[in-house]
């Protein structure tokens, strides 16, 4: 009877615990019209520069990272002020962001999180 009533303590303990971590697959970043969430890609120290750019019908400037070669650009979310400046060239890194239905859209720049940014040289 001890064993039992102390396993089912053990149990009733082990099961009460939680994970206080924070999903990783949830972002803070805004996409027009979706709710987006990080992928498993991570991309690390992927150097890039910053480029400033006004959509059309907007005064509103945004910004992207534009990577070397035929490599699509980059959205901006989460950069710092301090290296929100055009032609600015850094390393990035940071998740890749997707949402129902993108993976059949041409879009540019790619949702992208910043998690990490610093001056390249």
């Amino acid at each position: 009877m001890k064993c039992v009533l102390s396993l089912f303590l053990l149990l009733g303990v082990l099961g009460s615990c939680h994970n206080d971590n924070v999903d990783p697959s949830v972002t803070s970043c805004a996409y027009p019209g979706a709710e987006l969430r990080r992928t498993t890609e991570f991309l690390e120290d992927v150097p890039a520069t910053v480029i400033a750019y006004t959509p059309p019908g907007t005064q509103v400037v945004n910004y992207q990272l534009m990577r070397g070669g035929i490599s699509a650009a980059l959205g901006s979310c989460n950069i710092p002020s301090a290296f929100a400046k055009d032609s600015l060239r850094v390393v990035v890194s940071g998740y890749l962001l997707t949402f129902p239905g993108m993976e059949l859209m041409n879009l540019s720049p790619l949702p992208f999180e910043v998690t990490d940014v610093k001056l390249r040289d």
